[in-house]
């Protein structure tokens, strides 16, 4: 199991405990926390997040990503992990 430390996102500060077996988009959404995406297979870029700390596996994606962001659609967490919004 795995935490996600959700870093002001919606507003809010909160830690969510996962399995690591689904997409940090869908563990939000589970947990109602809601970002914004689009396309959810990695090509529109619309659920950008900064990984502040931890890994991620990311799957593969067309979207151009700078150091430290990762896609939610398309990435698991694979230790602790802490992001927040891009901006």
């Amino acid at each position: 199991m795995f935490r996600i430390d959700v870093d002001n996102i919606n507003g809010k500060t909160e830690s969510l405990y996962v399995f690591g077996d689904k997409s940090i988009l869908t563990e939000l959404e589970a947990h109602n926390v809601l970002i914004n995406y689009s396309c959810r297979q990695g090509h529109c870029g619309s659920c950008i997040l900064k990984l502040v700390d931890g890994e991620v596996l990311h799957q593969e994606c067309l979207v151009p990503l700078s150091e430290g962001e990762v896609l939610a659609c398309q990435s698991k967490p694979i230790t602790d992990i802490k992001i927040t919004t891009k901006d």
